[in-house]
């Protein structure tokens, strides 16, 4: 197959320090299968979607704010798939539905990747009989947290230990509360997007917040505690990709113990830790599938408002003075902490497929392939010629002089920083350094190679023959 018999994966990048290396390790899976795939922040490939090739565009997300992106994949020929970052560990089965699965966005995929068996049924609830894209196919996020690719972390994990030492890592989720861009920007934020029914929901979702601030207060009189009973560790708090670090910052700034870090992905903290602290948090799942001595802090519980699976999958404690005896059982004998009861075992693989058997990536490529070889056209890019190129170039200056306008006028509200702190960059060092750690760890991906993307910034073609 020559090159521009091969087809295009457009594989957007939204939350760097969540999405880069899984989405590195699922371009390497692709170009194997024969794919050239395009590796970008999210808001550049979107700026410039008209003057890159046709190919399959590998949304995050059918929440109904995707619609115009998926109308404008469509109309320029592109086929569209989806994940829902968000569809493994939601709270609220109905308010996940209203907020994250959209009918219209949906019906404008050709598959819709769910996370396992208990989000595939979730979703086709909603969806009834327009379901059959649905595909039980895991994320590869948790590829990451299996032989070998979770080696990859090592030098990492090593790095953070010889740089903090010993420490309880403490990881939260209340950017329903402590959103970056504000306390009250989240509802606002559903409510621009229409994703708000009625003053009813409005209500709940204004109650789920406070009662997430009840928890945050906990956490912050949590890890002063910690700081006091554990002075020969290292307490960091890693706080969700969405909150307001200052926040925290401010509330243990006084002790000198305590640090609050968001610096690449979570996995090489966890395996560096001595113990996971959460709420509700995914990170509560990672840790419980690395088999690392994971905790759910519980001060307060709602059976409405609390995430089941990752606390299920954690040791809880309910108090303090019960946080504190577990941490001290988990560093003293840590193997004996993590071992598994078998019913945690059947709630995970309901929960999550992927975590044995073929990988995610494997599940996800094959459905790629498929859909390649019921749409041939894919396989041909056709050449633009150089006064379509030139329109296009206009056209996209026109959009981008829109976005700016509207970025200039929420610049005082912080979205530059809000929009930095999510995609601070990405350079092709960094991609092509993930691309060799697979390789070595792996003993695949030999002839798959990375280049910049020419006429992009922060785009990447991965590919095995991207000469």
């Amino acid at each position: 197959m020559n090159n521009l018999e091969k087809p295009y994966l457009l594989l957007p990048i939204e939350t760097k320090v969540r999405e880069f290396q899984a989405k590195v390790l699922l371009s390497c899976f692709a170009a194997e299968k024969g794919f050239h795939v395009l590796l970008a922040d999210q808001n550049e490939m979107l700026r410039q979607l008209n003057c890159l090739p046709r190919g399959i565009y590998v949304d995050n997300s059918i929440v109904r704010t995707r619609i115009r992106c998926f109308r404008k994949n469509l109309r320029i020929g592109n086929r569209i798939v989806a994940f829902c970052d968000e569809g493994l560990s939601f709270r609220v089965a109905e308010t996940y539905l209203k907020e994250r699965i959209s009918d219209e966005a949906y019906g404008m995929t050709d598959y819709f990747f769910a996370w396992g068996q208990y989000h595939a049924e979730t979703v086709k609830r909603k969806l009834g009989e327009a379901s059959s894209k649905v595909i039980c196919a895991g994320n590869p996020r948790f590829d990451l947290l299996r032989e070998p690719y979770k080696s990859v972390f090592l030098p990492e994990r090593e790095r953070i230990l010889n740089k903090f030492g010993p420490f309880i890592l403490i990881n939260t989720n209340f950017s329903r509360y402590n959103h970056f861009m504000g306390r009250d920007f989240t509802i606002k934020n559903l409510k621009a997007g229409g994703r708000i029914q009625d003053e009813k929901h409005e209500s709940f979702l204004e109650k789920w917040a406070e009662y997430l601030g009840e928890i945050y207060r906990k956490f912050i009189e949590m890890s002063v505690e910690l700081h006091r009973a554990f002075p020969d560790r290292k307490i960091i708090i890693r706080p969700h990709p969405s909150e307001n670090l200052e926040i925290w910052k401010k509330a243990t700034g006084l002790f000198p113990n305590i640090r609050v870090v968001q610096d690449g992905n979570v996995i090489p903290w966890i395996m560096a830790s001595d113990v996971i602290i959460h709420n509700s948090c995914t990170t509560g799942v990672e840790s419980y599938v690395l088999g690392e001595p994971v905790i759910s802090y519980c001060p307060i519980t709602s059976e409405t408002y609390d995430s089941f699976l990752p606390n299920s999958l954690s040791r809880k404690a309910f108090c303090l003075d019960e946080l504190i005896s577990l941490i001290r059982e988990a560093t003293a004998d840590p193997i004996a902490f993590v071992r598994r009861d078998p019913s945690t075992r059947q709630v995970a693989e309901r929960y999550i497929s992927g975590i044995t058997g073929p990988f995610a990536c494997d599940n996800i490529v094959d459905m790629l392939r498929k859909l390649v070889d019921e749409s041939p056209s894919l396989r041909i890019q056709e050449k633009i010629s150089f006064l379509e190129n030139g329109k296009q170039q206009m056209d996209v200056r026109l959009i981008t002089a829109k976005r700016l306008l509207k970025r200039m006028i929420m610049r005082g509200r912080g979205i530059d920083a809000y929009m930095k702190q999510k995609f601070p960059g990405l350079e092709l060092q960094e991609v092509v350094q993930a691309v060799e750690l697979f390789r070595e760890t792996s003993n695949r991906f030999h002839d798959v190679i990375a280049r910049t993307y020419p006429g992009m910034h922060s785009c990447f073609l991965i590919s095995q023959d991207a000469r």
